[in-house]
């Protein structure tokens, strides 16, 4: 793997990358040890993306994670087909808990794919 120059990025795209750099994955066991010894804030700013939360896909492809985005409006699509058949308020809780999910996976997702040049169609990369 070759050294990523992280400057180019925010000061808080560092604190992330560094953050997984010695922890790994969100899966991974040293993971939540070390998550639960940081500030609430710091907490927030490893586990959940603000603007993935809100703007998914269209999110994931202004990072260029186009793989990702493609899966995730296709998930999308499937779940407004199902919701269809569904109670209202089940369809929007699925629909929650997938933009939930997205938000929780794109910190990592983007760390793997700048820093660590791997690129995947899995939008969960790390979660699971």
């Amino acid at each position: 793997m070759n050294a990523v120059d992280l400057s180019q990025y925010s000061p808080k795209w560092q604190f992330r990358f560094n953050f997984f750099q010695q922890h790994g994955a969100p899966k991974e066991p040293g993971f939540k040890q070390a998550w639960k010894a940081l500030s609430f804030g710091d907490r927030l700013k490893i586990n959940i993306n603000f603007f993935a939360l809100f703007f998914g896909a269209i999110y994931l492809l202004i990072l260029g994670m186009w793989r990702k985005a493609l899966v995730v409006i296709g998930i999308n699509i499937a779940l407004a087909a199902i919701s269809l058949m569904l109670p209202d308020i089940v369809g929007r809780a699925l629909f929650f808990a997938l933009n939930f999910l997205v938000a929780s996976s794109t910190n990592y997702s983007y760390y793997v794919e700048k820093v660590q040049g791997r690129t995947s169609w899995n939008p969960f990369e790390g979660m699971f």
